[in-house]
């Protein structure tokens, strides 16, 4: 079997990247393909998966179109050459497009409610679309649902384990209180129209949580000069290890917020968006969302003086992944499946 993996986002490298090795490990043959963003080339390349840049030069909004156009056609041109069985990806767009073209399923995966635009570009294009159960909108004709959500395609335990060692050696002693803190650029297309933390919100917050436990920032943009003391700086491909140990998380990023409630570590999510599965974190008590911050004060300070927290989180934890799957079985196996009934139906 010949997959081909759309990756357009660094988080689609941690979705895809066990199922890659699974798949090959199975005797499928992988491709996967990129787009030239810094991020998503240093992950494919920590984790040693090789990839094919398909690069359509602009940022105009204006020229959009015009970039869809031009990306579709180059991976249509791609996979004329290779001759995939299958195309998958998250979001998208270009997959499905290019998977109807060349009359081979696309599956597609998608957990975020809002990207109504790109829906309508991909959806009716797709095989079949995989979302996580807590997804918001109503379902469609071609959408399934799972018991999980993406982040458990790489957190899940079957998947990782966190490496105490590895904290250490990034200066970071594990045997004291820290929290980790995220600050977003709010430049990606889902962050449209989005905010978290003003500037000041954000000095006030770090020197609140400062008081009780040691924060260490990772943020997308430039910090103030007054917080660039706390900023952490780690392999892009390790920061897990060191959320797994932190007291709590307060971060603006939906990802990252999913990432460390699955760890068991509390988290406070400041975004305006709202999503399915940061609900259904919420609702086994590993997440509280808010933008305004008074609240994220006080949420914060609840979580790091709360009385056995770690076991407590612990606990919740395991009760999660009682009812929840290893998103990366599930992937190889409905990616296997996509292929076996187009061949049944093409008999």
């Amino acid at each position: 079997m010949k997959i081909l993996v759309e990756v357009t986002h660094p988080a689609h490298v941690h979705f895809f990247r066990n199922a890659i090795t699974v798949f090959e490990q199975r005797g499928h043959t992988v491709e996967v393909t990129t787009r030239n963003t810094g991020i998503i080339v240093d992950l494919l390349k920590e984790f040693r998966i090789p990839f094919t840049e398909l690069n359509t030069p602009g940022t105009a909004r204006s020229l959009a179109f015009q970039r869809l156009l031009k990306r579709d056609y180059l991976l249509w041109k791609f996979c004329k050459e290779y001759k995939p069985d299958v195309l998958t990806g998250i979001g998208g767009v270009y997959a499905a497009h290019v998977g109807k073209l060349i009359g081979k399923p696309s599956v597609i995966w998608d957990d975020t409610e809002h990207y109504a635009i790109s829906h309508k570009l991909t959806w009716p294009f797709a095989s079949v679309i995989q979302s996580p159960d807590c997804y918001l909108n109503p379902p469609v004709k071609k959408q399934r649902f799972y018991p999980g959500c993406h982040e458990l395609a790489y957190l899940h335990p079957d998947r990782f384990v966190p490496d105490i060692d590895k904290v250490r050696q990034f200066g970071i002693d594990p045997s004291k209180k820290y929290c980790v803190v995220r600050f977003s650029s709010f430049q990606a297309q889902h962050d449209i129209g989005q905010h978290g933390f003003s500037n000041k919100d954000k000095v006030r917050l770090v020197h609140e949580l400062a008081k009780h436990a040691r924060p260490y920032i990772t943020s997308e943009g430039p910090l103030l000069d007054e917080l660039k003391r706390y900023q952490i700086k780690i392999p892009i491909h390790q920061i897990h290890h060191v959320m797994a140990f932190a007291c709590l998380c307060v971060t603006e990023g939906a990802t990252m917020a999913s990432e460390s409630a699955l760890l068991g570590v509390p988290t406070v999510y400041v975004n305006t968006l709202k999503l399915g599965y940061i609900n259904m974190l919420e609702g086994y008590g590993l997440i509280k969302q808010s933008t305004n911050i008074e609240q994220i004060l006080q949420y914060s300070l609840d979580f790091l003086t709360e009385a056995d927290a770690l076991e407590k989180y612990k606990t919740i934890k395991q009760n999660l992944l009682k009812d929840k799957i290893d998103v990366t079985q599930y992937i190889v196996d409905t990616v296997e499946h996509a292929v076996k009934s187009n061949a049944s139906l093409a008999v």
